[in-house]
């Protein structure tokens, strides 16, 4: 029997414990002064702390005789736990949060209006000098391209010119080639030539000759005839 009950006692305090972390609420302290955080639900109960306004808390439990358990939100309290009235606690943002809130809203928004003002400021520069840069290119671009059909119609000229030489050149070594037989042939023909008075001169000679040896002896035999 007192096992079951200790079992009962340990599941309603764990039922609790789930209620009251599912209870569990964010709130505000809302008074002109500060307000008490006591031991227990209780104006007699142990004072652990006195609570300005607009203090975080967290509402863990709220009783039925106006009060409610709260953990203190803020590091420097280290998690404490107490009861506070809970007239004194509104879950509604505070107005002098709300203002701090906005007023870090509104310069964070600033900050980042500045810097989107002047990355777009950066952004135009950029722009420009690429639009320039783009401009110096287009230009360097129609140089080459002008270069480029200057050089085709040089190099188509210098072909033509090239192709003409090498006729001329073909022309000039079939000529030469003639020229050179044509050379043989006339060396030819004068050593012929040389060989027809050479042979016709020896046989004049030679005729003289005999001619000159026939008319001795005819002489000598007149001669001989008239002794």
């Amino acid at each position: 029997m007192r096992k079951s009950i200790l079992i009962a006692m340990a599941v309603l305090l764990m039922t609790g414990h789930m209620v009251l972390q599912a209870r569990a609420e964010k709130a505000y302290v809302f008074n002109t002064s500060k307000i008490t955080l006591r031991t227990g639900p209780e104006v007699g109960k142990k004072i652990i702390a006195m609570l300005p306004q607009d203090e975080p808390v967290e509402v863990l439990q709220e009783d039925e005789s106006g009060w409610s358990l709260v953990r203190l939100l803020k590091s420097s309290w280290d998690n404490k736990e107490g009861w506070v009235l809970s007239r004194y606690l509104v879950t509604r943002l505070p107005l002098p949060i709300q203002v701090n809130a906005l007023t870090e809203e509104n310069s964070r928004l600033k900050t980042k209006l500045t810097n989107s003002e002047k990355g777009c400021g950066e952004s135009v520069l950029q722009r420009d000098k690429c639009q320039e840069k783009l401009q110096e290119t287009s230009k360097i671009l129609l140089d080459l391209r002008t270069s480029y059909e200057t050089l085709k119609t040089e190099s188509k000229g210098f072909l033509n010119l090239k192709e003409e030489h090498e006729t001329t050149l073909a022309d000039l070594e079939e000529i030469q080639k003639t020229n050179g037989i044509l050379q043989k042939e006339n060396d030819a023909m004068k050593a012929s030539e040389r060989n027809r008075w050479f042979l016709t001169g020896a046989l004049v000679l030679l005729f003289g000759f005999f001619f000159g040896l026939v008319m001795g002896k005819q002489q000598r035999k007149k001669k001989s005839s008239y002794y």
